[in-house]
């Protein structure tokens, strides 16, 4: 018969229209899924990126804040020790001297030498038991009479001896805002005879809180403890003596004690801030420093902007790449054949050189593949010349609670610090630490007894609880490890496998666990 007229030979060397339709199929089948990977990828980074630099703004604000609380702590103690010091120098001196007629004298003369050279004391003052002046570090008598202040009224009727530190008042003699520091001086028989006052003047604290970096609306004030505000910056005068004991800061102090950092909303202008409280040792004041939540983030907003921008840009990068590519697909079929044909291949190489890569991506540690390897090697030679062989596997103590408590992100950055510290705890190269899988990490120690064993994963115990990682849940506040040690001998290794001894491993880990955790088990011979 005629090969013209035999249409199944005429069309045998020709390939249907529906076998190119399929072989194009799966190339765009795979570039659509590249293309939504890269793009998933490309916003898991963004969104990583700035999550990551928020918590790195809000770190470094809180480490502002502290430093600030501190300082002003430190200042406001020095100035109140230096009035509380002096106050009990003049009583005592009052003591002594009694009431000879030499007594008025010698005091305005005392007075006057201890405020020399003490810049941050405005005043000294010694008022007898109606109110009336004494003595005075200006060293002029004046007329009137202060039975009217709060402080001569509180110690008329108390019988405290300590120093007592009032509300700020405008000074009689000088007109300026002080804080008024006290003490009352007693008769012989135990009977009220007066008040010795030193006075601070706000300028010599305005000065430190001007020193201050609080950015455009961040705030730093001190206030008695009863939430009397003695001083505030920005400063306004209005708000001297004002009663912020039902604020947010006072409310922190009282619920979770003398220092603390968190996010509040003041009581004078409603502004959220970072704010960080200290609580002074002797004295009944609250210290506070707080740089506003628009001025921390202000700069991250910025940033954050920019990387959103750029990441769309490179994203409509991508769609504009994809689309060319699925131009190219449609219109040349040899070019998608070869372009499959080299996917393909690339995706094969990349996947072999995945599944040979010895590292973990996230510890840098040797990968579960890299230790299986290992483990059956190091077993051989073990079994071949009569050596020792141990195993060490260690597991970080209530990981998922931890997860569930600082996040995800928390979680990784903690298995790459215990991964740090197993790696600097093994010494020698013929050693292996590994990632096992999840939170848990393996060391194959080659040549290595019970004793020797033991030694390295003490230390690797050790080494984590020295990260000092927050962790709510453990028994210490910090994160630890649990581990277990199996060693083989050479006489009783002959059949054991890599399974039997990372099951001993494994069985003395969780027997550390179940003892309390963060401990070594370790048991010898494993065979």
């Amino acid at each position: 018969m005629d090969a013209v007229n035999n249409p199944a030979h005429s069309d045998a060397g020709a390939l249907p229209p529906e076998s190119h339709a399929g072989r194009r199929r799966p190339v765009i089948v795979w570039a659509s899924a590249a293309f939504f990977c890269m793009c998933a990828l490309l916003l898991g980074m963004t969104v990583w990126i700035v999550w990551s630099s928020r918590e790195v703004r809000l770190r470094e604000a809180k480490a502002t804040t502290e430093n600030m609380a501190r300082t002003l702590a430190t200042q406001a103690y020095m100035e109140l020790e230096i009035a509380d010091v002096m106050l009990e120098n003049i009583v005592e001196q009052m003591r002594r001297a009694g009431g000879n007629a030499g007594t008025g004298e010698r005091l305005q003369a005392h007075v006057e030498q201890l405020t020399r050279n003490i810049g941050e004391i405005t005043g000294v003052f010694i008022f007898d038991r109606h109110g009336d002046w004494l003595a005075a570090s200006s060293g002029a008598q004046a007329d009137g009479n202060n039975a009217d202040r709060d402080y001569f009224h509180y110690h008329k009727t108390h019988a405290q001896r300590g120093s007592h530190i009032g509300a700020p008042v405008r000074s009689k003699s000088s007109g300026q805002w002080i804080l008024p520091v006290s003490r009352r001086v007693e008769s012989a028989d135990g009977a009220f005879a007066g008040v010795v006052l030193v006075t601070l003047g706000l300028a010599s604290f305005e000065r430190i809180y001007d020193s201050l970096n609080l950015g455009n609306a961040g705030t730093a004030f001190f206030a008695l403890d009863d939430g009397r505000l003695i001083y505030r910056r920005p400063f306004q005068s209005e708000v001297i003596g004002m009663d912020i004991s039902s604020g947010a800061i006072l409310r922190a102090y009282r619920e979770h004690g003398p220092v603390g950092t968190a996010m509040m909303t003041a009581k004078v202008d409603e502004v959220e801030r970072l704010y960080s409280y200290r609580h002074l040792e002797r004295f009944p004041v609250i210290v506070a420093a707080g740089l506003s939540k628009e001025d921390i983030f202000a700069e991250w907003q910025r940033l954050s902007t920019q990387i959103v921008l750029a990441s769309l840009a490179a994203g409509a990068a991508l769609l504009f790449l994809f689309r060319k590519v699925m131009r190219q697909i449609a219109v040349r079929d040899r070019i998608e054949a070869s372009l499959r044909q080299a996917t393909t291949q690339l995706q094969h190489a990349n996947a072999d050189l995945a599944a040979r890569a010895a590292q973990d991506g996230l510890t840098g540690l040797a990968n579960r593949r890299s230790f299986d390897e290992t483990l059956a090697q190091e077993l051989n030679r073990a079994r071949r010349n009569g050596q020792l062989l141990s195993l060490i596997m260690l597991d970080v103590d209530f990981f998922k609670k931890f997860n569930d408590q600082y996040g995800h992100v928390a979680g990784d950055a903690c298995l790459q610090a215990v991964a740090g510290a197993v790696a600097r705890s093994v010494g020698r190269t013929e050693d292996l630490a590994a990632r096992y899988g999840g939170e848990e990490f393996a060391v194959i120690l080659p040549g290595t007894g019970t004793a020797g064993a033991l030694d390295v994963a003490e230390a690797i115990r050790a080494a984590v609880v020295a990260l000092q990682i927050p962790h709510a849940a453990s028994a210490i506040d910090v994160v630890t490890v649990s581990l277990g040690a199996a060693t083989l001998e050479p006489d009783l290794g002959r059949h054991a496998d890599a399974k039997e001894l990372i099951r001993q491993a494994d069985a003395l880990l969780y027997q550390s666990k179940n003892s309390g955790r963060n401990r070594v088990t370790i048991h010898t011979p494993a065979a």
